[in-house]
């Protein structure tokens, strides 16, 4: 399936973490698992991500909207009230179930940045080949192209998470994509890991590891700090709450565990279950304020809650003096089997 190999999107991950960058309808059925498989035996072929090259594409039609939708594509966090909209759109039917889990995730998502961001009117070009269009009229505030389909059988590649366009205003997702293997969705649920799952990916979209660093010639973000070898959260706010939580020295990102994991999550052998490490421990994987706190530091209206975190009091972090690397980590490295996808284009939503 075209775009699933790592070479290409690695390489353009690469460049953004280090500073260096230059979705179809929803459906409100209810069907089941044998309906779902017999939709993707027949669709599944088309399902593959528009392939740009290396150049990012300005969408510049696009206008600032004054009126926000109160009507949503998922029932996740209710009427919008001037909150952060998270909207999901499905490729193909979800089961129930399915539909449940991204929308507990999506309401996970919506309790940590709830300060509403201009909607924006306008065309946005659906990620995947042949298919209508993500958004079409007012968008309030994100879409989020969901695809479950096959990919390559149990085990293996989970699937692609990340940003498709991003504003020109602030550098944050307008779109994104959340691609996932139906063969592995089983597993995961066995292990109790199912929604996890969906909102670590669901982080990655939003920015997570993807959006924090951003060179232009008109907006800078450098969050990810210390180079390959010892890399540091940089935002103040996710400090903040990382020494509050009882962490010392500075926030450490991963750098070990290979393309995936390293450089795009929170360090496993120092945050343990927090939910945005590489690896996903069986039990509970929270959102820590550490997380909301980044949150905030990337530009979202994000509150400083979090869910129930435990982190032992003087854990150490990335000590600037000294710069020792922690040690290894074990668990499910959910990480490895995620390509995290970086930003295709921006939309003008400077104009006015």
């Amino acid at each position: 399936m075209k775009n699933l190999t790592r070479t290409r999107r690695h390489s353009l991950w690469m460049a953004a973490v280090l500073g260096a960058i230059a979705f179809t309808s929803c459906s409100d059925e209810t069907i089941t698992q044998d309906d779902a498989n017999a939709i993707l035996e027949t669709e599944t072929s088309s399902l593959s991500l528009v392939d740009h090259g290396d150049k990012m594409i300005m969408l510049d039609d696009l206008i600032v909207g004054d009126d926000l939708l109160t009507a949503r594509a998922t029932t996740a966090a209710g009427n919008d009230r001037g909150r952060f909209n998270i909207t999901l759109n499905f490729l193909l039917p979800p089961t129930e179930r399915q539909e449940q889990v991204f929308n507990d995730a999506a309401a996970r998502w919506e309790r940590i940045i709830i300060k509403d961001v201009p909607s924006i009117t306008g065309t946005i070009p659906s990620a995947f080949e042949g298919f209508p269009p993500a958004s079409e009229g007012t968008l309030d505030d994100v879409v989020i192209e969901v695809a479950l389909a096959p990919i390559d059988g149990p085990g293996g590649i989970l699937g692609q998470a990340g940003p498709r366009f991003v504003r020109t205003s602030d550098y944050l997702t307008i779109s994104g994509i959340m691609f996932f293997d139906v063969d592995d969705l089983a597993f995961l649920e066995s292990l109790g890991l199912f929604e996890d799952v969906i909102v670590h990916e669901m982080g990655h979209v939003l920015g997570i590891g993807t959006l924090w660093n951003i060179s232009t010639p008109d907006f800078e973000r450098n969050l990810l700090l210390g180079g390959t070898t010892n890399p540091y959260f940089g935002g103040r706010k996710a400090n903040v709450f990382w020494n509050a939580e009882g962490g010392t020295g500075e926030l450490p990102i991963e750098s070990m565990f290979g393309p995936g994991t390293a450089f795009g999550h929170w360090q496993e052998s120092t945050l343990n279950n927090e939910l945005m490490t590489g690896f996903l421990n069986l039990g509970e994987n929270p959102l820590s304020r550490i997380t909301a706190g980044s949150m905030k530091d990337l530009g979202y209206g994000a509150a400083s809650v979090g869910e129930s975190y435990d982190l032992p009091r003087g854990t150490p972090g990335v000590n600037l003096s000294t710069l020792e690397e922690a040690g290894a980590a074990e668990g499910l490295n959910i990480a490895a089997m995620e390509e995290l996808l970086m930003p295709i284009g921006f939309i003008n939503t400077d104009k006015k």
